[in-house]
């Protein structure tokens, strides 16, 4: 009895347990009881853990800890010195009906985006799924914007070519940037309208969202104009009529916002239709 609880006793080794399986047999029979031994060891279910294995598994879970918590810190600080220039350049805009098409622009994100809500700033790769074709990840709503900014491409070719250093770039490459933005933008338009249309509020919403797009696009497009042909400038800024001509003809009109009122309006609409926080019965 004493001789067995000794052996219970005894720490259990490499040599010993490759002793034990038998080292007079093949190679291959060696090598699996070396494979056995390190799968038990680094296995995570392990019932063999040692004070120092679960010493080191503390160490690294306090570190991912406060490398979150650092990582989490610096992305707040950023959101709030972005939500301080917005609010900034918000409060420049001298037109309420600027000031609307602004906030309305950066309130509403498009469908149809991959990445899936996190609380941890987007970090190019490290997303669960990333690059996946996954209907669970494509169904989730957008948190933060997209990863891909319009000008990754241009900043890559200033990149490649000697003598000119990014953001600081030729007037044709942004005039190049804004047609294949536009482009790119009526294309995605009518795909998403095609293949996955939107119905009801959220699909009024996001019309008028790549209206505001197309409108900016535009107006970077007549800056441009105005810039390159100097007799297209000074009628632009002599003639009045010419000038709403121009900006009717270009899609850049001032857009009308309707406030809705739910208990006037006696047209019978489609579930879909109304806003989730309506009440179904009026009475």
């Amino acid at each position: 009895m004493r001789r067995a609880f000794t052996l219970l006793q005894k720490k259990q080794t490499q040599a010993g347990y490759l002793a034990a399986a038998g080292k007079t047999g093949s190679e291959e029979k060696w090598a699996h009881a070396s494979m056995e031994y390190i799968y038990e060891k680094v296995h995570v279910t392990d019932s063999k853990k040692r004070k120092h294995d679960i010493d080191a598994e503390n160490q690294m879970s306090f570190a991912y800890d406060r490398f979150d918590h650092v990582s989490t810190t610096n992305f707040e600080q950023r959101m709030e010195r972005l939500v301080a220039r917005l609010t900034e350049a918000l409060e420049a805009i001298p037109s309420d009906e600027l000031r609307d098409e602004a906030i309305f622009l950066n309130s509403q994100q498009p469908p149809l985006n991959l990445r899936r809500p996190s609380l941890t700033p987007p970090i190019f790769g490290y997303e669960p799924g990333f690059g996946f074709d996954v209907p669970q990840l494509k169904a989730q709503p957008l948190e933060y914007p997209s990863i891909v900014r319009p000008t990754d491409r241009l900043e890559q070719e200033t990149a490649a070519s000697p003598g000119s250093s990014f953001p600081f770039v030729e007037s044709d490459d942004i005039s190049k940037l804004t047609e294949s933005a536009a482009a790119q933008l009526e294309r995605e338009h009518g795909e998403i309208r095609s293949a996955a249309p939107v119905t009801g509020v959220e699909g009024e919403v996001w019309e008028a969202y790549t209206a505001l797009n197309k409108k900016a696009l535009s107006r970077q497009r007549l800056i441009f104009d105005l810039s390159l042909d100097p007799e297209f400038r000074e009628r632009y800024d002599g003639d009045e009529e010419f000038r709403r001509e121009t900006l009717q003809s270009r899609g850049m009109v001032a857009m009308d916002f309707e406030r809705a009122d739910p208990h006037q309006l006696k047209v019978e609409r489609h579930y879909s239709q109304d806003p989730h926080y309506q009440p179904i019965r009026e009475y």
